[in-house]
């Protein structure tokens, strides 16, 4: 690349154009820390456009002057819209973090903003001011580090005060975070004979239950001893034998 054959694209013009914060995370999102960035006008645009829509998503929410509240407790206390999206947005809480402290892989974080971005926009209406609060809190400082200035911007706007330099990184909620239904494989003498979905945290009697229930699965149990039963919550069942 060179200025003579005008195929350099300069960070000023570029911060003019879309402004500091999407160069920055079109830069962050285009590609992981080992592959080269490949230039593309379309995807920058992408990335201004979507922090837009983060904008116009907190202006709607300051504009009706909910009174911040924090959002606690258990699932049970939620519709179900408003637990499918705290779910969602612990899980993406949960992943983002890991991508920022282990994997270094900024392109998924942001993947994963983006999504947790539209399941706001689609639940929006079913949502009480506190969990919406909750949900808004969480999408911007986890865009903070990868966009500080707009972030440090809609944090004002959703009523907070003393800045993002005062906050601490979220913690998410395990309990909010954990999936309502997992597929547990099921083996029959180390061989996988079936998968079964079952409630979160279901103990190893229920799982035995459900697999003897299972017609695919009861098939290799028939005229057969159970020796052993190895159990791996909400993940594996493998049982053994004679």
């Amino acid at each position: 690349m060179s200025k003579s054959a005008g195929n350099v694209v300069g960070a000023l013009d570029m911060a003019d154009r879309y402004g500091a914060d999407t160069g920055r995370l079109y830069t962050l999102f285009a590609a992981p820390p080992e592959k080269d960035l490949e230039w593309s006008e379309e995807s920058i645009e992408g990335s201004w456009r979507f922090l837009n829509r983060v904008y116009r998503l907190i202006e709607k929410a300051a504009a009706s002057r909910d009174a911040h509240t924090a959002t606690s407790g258990h699932q049970s206390q939620f519709t179900d819209a408003e637990k499918a999206l705290l779910r969602k947005t612990h899980q993406t809480l949960r992943r983002v973090t890991h991508d920022f402290e282990t994997r270094w892989h900024f392109n998924s974080a942001v993947a994963q903003i983006m999504e947790l971005t539209n399941a706001v926009y689609a639940a929006e209406n079913q949502l009480s001011p506190a969990v919406r609060s909750q949900v808004l809190d969480i999408l911007v400082l986890m865009l903070a580090p990868m966009t500080p200035h707009i972030a440090e911007e809609l944090w004002e706007m959703l009523g907070h005060t003393g800045g993002l330099s005062t906050v601490r990184w979220p913690a998410f909620n395990p309990e909010l975070a954990k999936d309502e239904e997992v597929e547990i494989v099921v083996q029959i003498n180390g061989r996988v004979r079936g998968k079964l979905k079952v409630a979160s945290g279901a103990s190893e009697s229920e799982v035995m239950s459900l697999a003897r229930a299972d017609a695919s699965i009861s098939a290799h149990l028939r005229h057969k001893n159970i020796v052993k039963v190895v159990y791996v919550q909400d993940k594996l069942l493998n049982i053994v034998v004679q």
